[in-house]
């Protein structure tokens, strides 16, 4: 019998080479699939956990308020015209001279012009009607604190949260599918 060339033998032991690497490669990954199946429980409990999570976080963001108290303190500018239209009853504080012309009726022998002077004393109570407008400008300060609320999903926050939680709805469901477990050997 003819011995093999070199090249030949070469040739051999490359492809008993090869063929025990990829012996060996397909092993390893037999054994790495097998821990992954064995896993598969874990994994998707784990996946279950955190997307719910994630999901009951979105929920809580839509439905969150703001809850805060804004400190108002300014001034106010007011400016209007205030009318006044009303009879009041005003007491002097001092004597009043008054001096008034007047005419003087002597009956059948005619009148005579002249003057009347008197003095109203202090404390003497006098009816006055009021009809007049008061311009009014000023400014009042405001200083209070205000509470407040805001809703986050009626504010704009709502959709954001619907279009994340829709997007996340397929991957639970589909987590929600796998099986808990596989059983390799019954």
């Amino acid at each position: 019998m003819k011995k093999p060339s070199l090249l030949a033998r070469i040739w051999n032991a490359l492809k008993n080479i090869n063929l025990i690497i990829s012996m060996i490669v397909n092993l390893i990954l037999i054994v790495i699939v097998c821990v992954l199946i064995s896993q598969i429980g874990a994994i998707k409990a784990t996946l279950s956990s955190v997307l719910g999570q994630l999901d009951s976080a979105f929920e809580g963001l839509g439905s969150s308020n703001i809850a805060d108290t804004i400190a108002i303190d300014q001034h106010v500018p007011i400016v209007f015209n205030l009318p006044i239209d009303q009879s009041i009853t005003v007491e002097t504080q001092a004597p009043i001279p008054l001096s008034v012309p007047t005419t003087f009726s002597l009956g059948a022998f005619g009148t005579i012009n002249g003057t009347v002077s008197l003095q109203i004393p202090a404390g003497t109570s006098l009816p006055v009607r009021l009809q007049l407008t008061v311009p009014v400008s000023t400014q009042i300060p405001v200083k209070f604190d205000q509470p407040i609320l805001i809703n986050l999903y009626s504010k704009g926050l709502g959709p954001v949260v619907n279009k994340l939680r829709a997007a996340l709805a397929p991957i639970i469901q589909l987590v929600h599918q796998l099986p808990d477990g596989f059983v390799l050997i019954k």
